[in-house]
């Protein structure tokens, strides 16, 4: 008799690419959109990237770039973590924070440089020590465990900025942090500057509390060396700062207390209210007299929100005024020139909102929207770009704080008061997709730029008090990063045809270390499936976003630990027949690396036409 004969086994490759979709039926998602994510962002280089940790700042070196070490030993009595062994001949001393066992103890807080001798702890010898390495461990899980634990021991060093309530803003000026925080009393502002000991005592006091600090870098001297730093924060007059001294601006308005700044064509530009002020060219502190074709004011009729300079040559560049409700344009090149022209009238954003990345972008009540360009700003067309979020969006409306842009990742990012961001991949002009982040030291303030040897560093103050630098380690302040993503239901462009599953096979990169979880549902999470429940359905369960679904407790999970860059693509058996399959990533830890998911390739047997 023959054996029948095996079922044809079909596959099917999608790379990870689109980002969140709320709003797109179940049947038309592609495949390789999500329809619910946390902590994981559009990749500039293709695919999902677990986002990257944060740690506090104060101008100390940061907790996840101190270096541990690794002690051969040969114990002959009691270590503990937390101890501080000393060597007898040396003298050297060193902080214990792992036993990994009698003959290997990892260490940090090096003092000195210990021999092959003897070792105490308070006093009491405890064994003998014949090495002392820098990083070592023998395994790169050991190694993730060592640096994270490494942190854990310098991250109380790092100091919160004096004062009281959140932090009112922070920038990058040359190489150095500056900080803004109402004093203990809330009766005034201080502003702070990052130095190798913590934060400097205070540089300045704004005499009214309560601002939110707006500022820009640059150099109205024309000389190589001529950048100063300006702010404003609407509860004060602007300044100028040049490292050492600030100089307060006065303009010729009545209540003089900018809310907007930005240099253009050489002048300094300021909001207060509705009304636009500009300075002489190339004399932001004094040049304010109001003398007829060197300074002025303009009048809109709209609370401005923002100001952008639109990039290009000095003939046409120009000036984005964001209002509440309306949108502008300031075109010309002197006071005799300005034009002011109308761009929309039913369209604004929310102060802080508005960033450059290859174009204008903005959050309004609609959502975020682009402001795209013709030759000679001729024509400006107004989009949405938020339309697959807009749930989200909703859920969060008045909780907007802040904005900046990642250059090194085209990303356009908007902050939440509830710790939730959004993370836009812009790309030649377009979306590629959005994914939200959740932090939970909520941002209150943020800039990024680069320091003066061209590295891009992102900081952000909280309401805690703390700055936080964004983009480094692998936690977040020591918390685990809780990231997931759902990928959408997909059904092999057949949805009617039940199928097989048989293996799934990822593609990632993985600079050094991470560890996960990987498990898929069937039929939209049809519960009257045969699948057996999930350890760690009630660790997540409670922080999935609204829409994510219920389909945690369905589940069984296959976990992954990668420890190199270059790896064969992980893979996994399924189990199951239906109509459709979704994959989903989680992963929840303070010691690996972020991760990038490129794609997935499915096999499995087409069966029969779904009867019902």
């Amino acid at each position: 008799m023959k054996s029948p004969a095996a079922a044809p086994i079909s596959t099917n490759y999608f790379r990870l690419e689109g980002g969140l979709n709320l709003v797109t039926p179940a049947l038309s998602v592609p495949a390789g959109q999500t329809i619910d994510s946390q902590n994981f962002v559009p990749e500039v280089t293709g695919g999902y990237k677990r986002v990257g940790g944060y740690e506090r700042f104060d101008g100390r070196t940061s907790p996840s770039e101190r270096d541990y070490y690794v002690a051969t030993v040969a114990l002959s009595g009691v270590v503990a973590v937390g101890n501080t062994i000393t060597g007898l001949t040396s003298g050297a001393t060193a902080k214990v924070i792992a036993v990994e066992s009698a003959t290997v103890l990892a260490v940090t807080r090096v003092s000195g440089t210990f021999v092959a001798e003897s070792i105490q702890v308070s006093a009491v010898t405890v064994g003998t020590v014949s090495a002392v390495t820098l990083s070592g461990a023998s395994t790169t899980s050991l190694a993730a465990s060592y640096e994270s634990l490494t942190a854990d021991e310098y991250r109380t060093d790092i100091s919160a900025v004096p004062g009281s309530g959140p932090i009112r803003g922070v920038w990058l000026y040359r190489d150095d942090v500056y900080a803004f925080r109402d004093n203990a009393g809330g009766t005034a502002c201080e502003m702070y500057k990052s130095t190798s000991s913590g934060w400097s005592a205070s540089l300045h006091t704004f005499a009214v509390p309560g601002g939110t600090f707006r500022f820009v870098n640059w150099n109205f001297s024309g000389a190589s060396t001529g950048q100063k730093m300006y702010g404003c924060d609407g509860k004060n007059k602007a300044f100028e700062f040049d490292g050492t001294t600030l100089t307060a601006i006065t303009t010729t308005a009545a209540t003089d207390t900018p809310q907007c700044i930005i240099a253009h064509k050489n002048r300094l530009f300021l909001s207060i209210f509705g009304s636009l002020f500009f300075s002489a060219a190339g004399t932001p502190t004094t040049g304010w007299a109001n003398v007829a074709g060197t300074s002025g004011e303009i009048g809109v009729s709209d609370q401005i929100t923002g100001l952008l300079a639109i990039p290009g040559d000095q003939n046409a560049s120009a000036l984005a005024i964001y209002a509440r409700n309306s949108t502008y344009v300031l075109y010309g090149s002197s006071a005799s020139s300005f034009i002011l022209q109308t761009s929309a009238t039913d369209a604004g954003a929310l102060a802080g909102s508005m960033q450059f990345i290859g174009s204008l972008l903005a959050l309004d009540d609609r959502g975020v929207t682009q402001l795209q360009t013709a030759q000679n700003f001729s024509n400006l067309e107004q989009a949405t770009i938020s339309r697959l979020v807009q749930p989200f969006l909703e859920a969060r409306r008045g909780l907007f704080v802040t904005s900046t842009v990642l250059r090194s990742q085209n990303h356009y990012r908007i902050y939440f008061s509830d710790g939730y961001c959004l993370a836009f991949q812009i790309e030649n002009r377009s979306n590629r997709g959005v994914m939200p982040i959740y932090y939970p030291n909520p941002v209150t303030c943020i800039c990024s730029g680069e320091n003066l040897s061209g590295v891009e560093k992102t900081y952000f103050g909280s309401t805690n008090g703390m700055v936080y630098q964004a983009e480094v380690g692998k936690s977040f302040d020591g918390s685990d990063i809780e990231a997931w993503m759902r990928l959408s239901f997909d059904s092999e462009r057949s949805p009617r045809i039940r199928k097989r599953w048989r293996r799934v096979v990822v593609e990632c990169r993985v600079p050094q270390y991470t560890s996960l979880n990987f498990t898929y549902s069937l039929d939209y999470g049809d519960f009257t499936l045969p699948v057996a429940p999930t350890s760690i359905s009630d660790v997540v369960q409670t922080r999935l976003q609204p829409g994510g679904g219920g389909f945690w407790d369905q589940f069984t999970w296959d976990n992954w630990s990668w420890d190199n860059s270059i790896i064969n693509p992980p893979s996994f058996d399924l189990t199951g027949t239906s109509k459709n399959i979704s994959m989903l990533v989680y992963t929840l830890d303070r010691v690996s690396d972020p991760f990038t998911l490129q794609s997935i390739t499915l096999h499995y047997s087409p069966r029969r036409v779904e009867r019902a």
